[in-house]
């Protein structure tokens, strides 16, 4: 086995595969928190289980330096050959989530500082800060120690960067932040009167002389802040944990080029595209406990894992999750539901549909003390292997014998819908009650996701190769670049759909002087003439039947558009709420509200029928999610029952199921919580 990772980089696109040469199929291991005398009973048990890694290091900086300068690797140094001598590779990780004592006490300022005042205190994790030079001093450091120490050591193939940045805390008021947001300021606008154009300080007198007079823009104000700058504050955050990532995987690449650099992720504040430009393959935690065990229905609980998921996956392509949920998993004021026998595989192979080419359950065994004691892994405290431990065990026999087909396709998306963490940030700079983009988008991406579409997320520079639609989802900044590649992707046939209180703003957070949807007005053959919230409780919208609205209406006025559906009641009836203009080869379809519970079904369908988008099965029920994996070479239909009854799947093409190894055609039923991976005929 060799997960290393194969070839030259690939272009970044929603659709790239990984360049694993191996499925990797592990757990996060913690040699640590148990005596030498698991060691080996644990690695041989994780081989009859069919693994083949394991993730080590990520908070044990306290163990490889006990005493500042003294470096001692020999715990995970041996841990690993054990490993090793059972065909399991290992993963290690820099420690500098979670930096020891004596850096703490003997330099606080390393310490974040939260937005109220207070001072992390030493006790938890992420308490120190990414930006002060002597805390990324430090880190370098370790990091260096331990690549120099495993340079040359077979069994390890791979390294995460610290564990989930911005996990918990995204925001810091220290000094050094203090001192870098204005270094941060200073390069970006070279002079103090750009800045002030970019923020807009006319208002209320916030012009700035010199860089030093500027300040962290938290909330300790008696009115509004200026939002202009918070969006700034924000790309600030991304910076300072992009630069340290990219410090300390520039030390491990220069050490040895062979070993593959991933991390763990998918947090607020990080602009995660370019965040991903030094990783072979982004990690993505997954969770659906968090998920589904507070959905209304077990197919609503998927759609929302399925939606994380595909969000992840928008950034740079197929992902691996170096965290898998096994089992019960909480802290101090929650724990989750213990998964059903065959879950824990279901959730698995979750992942894998939306594009995971590697599974690490979180943990092997579960910890006997400190904050995640009931954070519980495939083992329970007792280290007895029950069924968790045999569901692992068929997952990786399953896995290995779908390796071969598995690797090298990516997944399919037909209805890709824009994801953009910036777009978040330079909402949640002024709110107004509303859901952010990904918020409300997630909405429509359920609805697709039901009507067993093809749909996922794509970052918007991304290319749009191959999408029968994509949606812009009420992200309010807009630039001619961006008009640009719309109107190619337009020009050539493909659908776009525009959300309501679209394109009002500039990259600065401005709003513009144009007519809504300003640079988009164009595309959509229409402008806006008014605004306001919550139609719902004044108007209905006739496309022709009645379809509700919901938060948000734009009252548009077509130039080029035809009008397809109307508001209706009060001021704005028979007015235009909904138009369709033709583009070139392609259609723009704009819809004058929001992306909610009650309108996402409805704009499904109209998405859905003007870009002739056809489902991946005709007929499943609620709870059965399709999804479709594919290369030049194979096509892989998953389908997956999120239930806990029988159900029945129709109009099935033929092909045969890689995990019963049976013939498909037509109908198939599922039991509950079942899986199949059926290779289609070509």
């Amino acid at each position: 086995m060799n997960p290393r990772i194969a070839g030259r980089p690939l272009a970044q696109t929603h659709t790239r595969p990984t360049r694993l040469r191996a499925f990797l199929f592990g757990a996060p291991y913690y040699p640590e928190h148990w005596s030498p005398d698991y060691w080996e009973r644990d690695a041989r048990r994780m081989a009859e289980a069919g693994f083949n890694v394991v993730r080590m290091a990520e908070f044990a900086w306290d163990r490889m330096e006990p005493v500042e300068g003294r470096h001692d690797f020999s715990l995970f140094q041996e841990v690993a050959a054990i490993m090793g001598r059972h065909g399991i590779a290992t993963i290690l990780c820099t420690p500098t989530a979670t930096p020891p004592r004596w850096l703490t006490h003997t330099h606080p300022d390393v310490l974040r500082v939260m937005p109220d005042g207070r001072r992390c205190t030493h006790g938890s994790r992420q308490h120190a800060c990414y930006a002060g030079e002597r805390f990324r001093a430090y880190s370098r450091a370790i990091t260096r120690a331990m690549a120099e120490a495993f340079r040359d050591d077979e069994h390890v193939v791979g390294w995460q960067t610290d564990n989930e940045i911005n996990c918990g805390f995204h925001e810091c008021v220290c000094p050094n932040c203090q001192a870098e947001f204005r270094r941060f300021l200073e390069c970006k606008y070279g002079a103090i009167e750009a800045l002030n154009e970019a923020w807009g300080t006319a208002f209320w007198a916030q012009t700035y002389q010199n860089w030093e007079q500027i300040d962290l823009p938290y909330e300790a104000r008696p009115q509004s802040e200026n939002p202009s700058a918070r969006l700034d504050y924000y790309r600030y955050l991304s910076h300072i944990a992009v630069r340290f990532q990219r410090e300390q995987v520039e030390i491990l690449r220069a050490t040895n080029p062979d070993w593959f650099v991933t991390h763990n992720g998918m947090f607020d504040q990080i602009d995660y595209v370019e965040f991903c430009k030094d990783l072979d393959v982004f990690g993505y935690d997954n969770y659906p406990g968090f998920r589904v065990e507070t959905a209304a229905t077990p197919a609503d609980g998927a759609a929302a894992t399925a939606a994380k998921l595909d969000m992840a996956r928008s950034f740079s392509g197929n992902i691996i999750i170096p965290e898998q949920q096994s089992g019960p998993g909480g802290q101090k004021s929650y724990l989750h539901d213990n998964p059903r026998p065959g879950q824990m595989r279901l959730w698995s192979y979750q992942s894998i549909a939306h594009g995971a080419d590697g599974i690490m359950h979180f943990r092997w065994r579960t910890c006997r003390y400190g904050a995640e004691e009931y954070w519980c892994g495939i083992l329970d405290h007792d280290d007895v292997p029950r069924r968790r431990y045999r569901e692992a065990q068929q997952e990786g026999r399953e896995f290995a014998a779908l390796a071969p087909a598995l690797l090298g396709t990516h997944v399919r998306v037909d209805v890709g819908i824009l994801h953009s963490p910036e777009q978040d940030d330079a909402h949640r700079a002024m709110l107004h009650g509303l859901p952010t983009p990904s918020q409300a988008s997630a909405h429509l991406h359920r609805a697709l996701w039901a009507r067993n579409v093809a749909v996922g997320y794509v970052n918007p520079v991304d290319r749009f190769d191959g999408l029968k639609a994509l949606v812009w989802p009420h992200f309010v900044m807009c630039d001619g670049a961006t008009t640009a590649r719309l109107a190619e992707y337009v020009r050539g046939g493909g659908v776009l759909l525009i959300g309501g209180r679209s394109a009002i703003k500039d990259m600065r957070n401005h709003v513009i002087a144009e007519t809504p949807p300003g640079p988009l007005a164009e595309l959509a053959g229409a402008t806006v003439e008014e605004y306001g919230m919550r139609p719902e409780r004044y108007y209905g919208i006739c496309m022709p039947g009645s379809v509700p609205p919901a938060l948000w209406y734009d009252l548009l006025q077509p130039t080029t558009a035809e009008a397809i559906g109307t508001w209706s009641g009060g001021h704005l009836d028979g007015l235009p709420a909904v138009t369709l203009n033709r583009h070139g080869d392609g259609l723009v379809l704009t819809v004058g509200t929001y992306l909610a519970p009650e309108t996402a079904p409805w704009v499904a369908d109209l998405l859905v029928r003007y870009a002739q988008v056809s489902p991946l099965v005709p007929e499943a029920p609620a709870a059965v999610e399709a999804t479709l994996r594919e290369s030049a070479e194979h096509k892989l239909l998953f389908l997956l029952n999120h239930d806990e009854v029988y159900h029945t799947v129709r109009g099935l093409t033929a092909g045969t199921d890689l995990l019963s190894g049976e013939a498909v055609s037509g109908a198939l039923q599922l039991a509950p919580w079942q899986v199949a991976v059926i290779e289609l005929a070509q």
